[in-house]
């Protein structure tokens, strides 16, 4: 009766077409399922299975419960799948899942408590999708998470705290994203990460960014750079992206005073300032003007020659000097010249 049993329970494993039995490294029992065209997890598979690897298949959903089966299930593998949102659960589904593969998929978005499924996560892989947005909640009680992978993804800004949730953060993996400004204090809840990947971001250099750049400097020996399959210590390859004046230079460079100098902030003078060529100044910068308050005073008489000069003068120098002034003033010199006139013809009759 046992060997029955054991001939039926061999029957079942290898009419799983497309999977393949063995164990990994751990010598965990394993089903390889690669590119076998699942869209769902096949019937007949071991429930004593405890790792499940489905990359490159056509799921286009993740249904915690359709695992539920595999009561020791310690990883599943969706790694280039269809797969474009995570729906959080009420109750912890799959409480020995330690490791879940999701990179490549078609998350946009992942809403608080996502994976509130799995409790016991230890590595999640959520690289190469289209994520634009987390929230301070999104991995909300995964307080065993030593390694996230964020990874190429689209993501701006980083939750304030975000990682209050994740006292055990071990590994955290941000190259390749859209983020420009580190909150203050985000590492507060474990203030040393050994293993973190920064690089690739459009860092904005300027006063809001002295947080991460005093973090570099206590923590440079924990920023990592991958090249390839190549994996090193480089703390330089956090540069800034903007302002173009700091454009390509390391992060942990700068002094506070670059950051939050009023250069950085309003831009460099050259920028704003450019002064004007001495003799352009000289051609469109008028004289330092003289505003008239009343008639200019005629002490001693003027000749006709030097009223008109001074007419000239008046008309070229001062900008304040209206028409109606310069007209009242000559009128005024008229009369008064009239006046003179008479006076010097008198003792001539007189004489006479």
């Amino acid at each position: 009766m046992q060997l029955f049993l054991l001939l039926c329970r061999v029957v079942m494993v290898v009419a799983v077409t497309g999977c393949h039995r063995d164990r990994d490294k751990d010598h965990r029992p394993r089903e390889n399922c690669t590119a076998a065209g699942f869209s769902t997890v096949p019937v007949g598979l071991d429930s004593t299975t405890k790792v499940l690897l489905f990359p490159k298949n056509l799921f286009s959903s993740l249904s915690w419960a359709s695992f539920q089966i595999f009561d020791e299930i310690y990883e599943i593998d969706l790694t280039e799948n269809k797969v474009p949102e995570v729906t959080p659960s009420g109750t912890p589904i799959l409480p020995t899942l330690s490791v879940l593969r999701l990179g490549s998929n078609r998350l946009t978005f992942l809403p608080d408590g996502s994976f509130s499924a799995c409790p016991a996560l230890t590595e999640l892989y959520l690289e190469n999708n289209a994520i634009d947005s987390l929230s301070n909640h999104t991995f909300s009680g995964l307080d065993k998470l030593e390694i996230l992978d964020l990874t190429s993804n689209r993501i701006t800004v980083l939750p304030a705290l975000m990682l209050h949730p994740l006292p055990a953060i071990e590994t955290l993996y941000l190259e390749n994203n859209k983020i420009r400004v580190m909150p203050d204090n985000w590492f507060s809840q474990k203030e040393e990460v050994p293993y973190l990947y920064l690089s690739a971001n459009p860092w904005a250099c300027s006063c809001s960014l002295d947080y991460l750049r005093r973090y570099l400097d206590d923590y440079e020996l924990n920023v990592y750079v991958r090249d390839g399959p190549d994996i090193k210590s480089d703390a330089d390859s956090v540069v800034c992206d903007s302002p173009h004046w700091h454009q390509g230079k390391p992060v942990m460079s700068l002094e506070e005073s670059d950051l939050c100098s009023s250069s950085t902030e309003l831009g460099p003078s050259g920028d704003f300032h450019q002064p004007s060529h001495p003799a352009t100044q000289r051609t469109t910068t008028p004289a330092t003007p003289v505003t008239a308050t009343s008639s200019p005073p005629i002490s001693p008489p003027p000749t006709l020659s030097t009223v008109s000069v001074e007419l000239y003068t008046v008309y070229h120098r001062v900008v304040t000097w209206s028409w109606y002034q310069t007209f009242t003033s000559l009128i005024e010199w008229s009369d008064h010249s009239g006046s003179l006139d008479t006076r010097t013809e008198e003792p001539s009759a007189v004489c006479t």
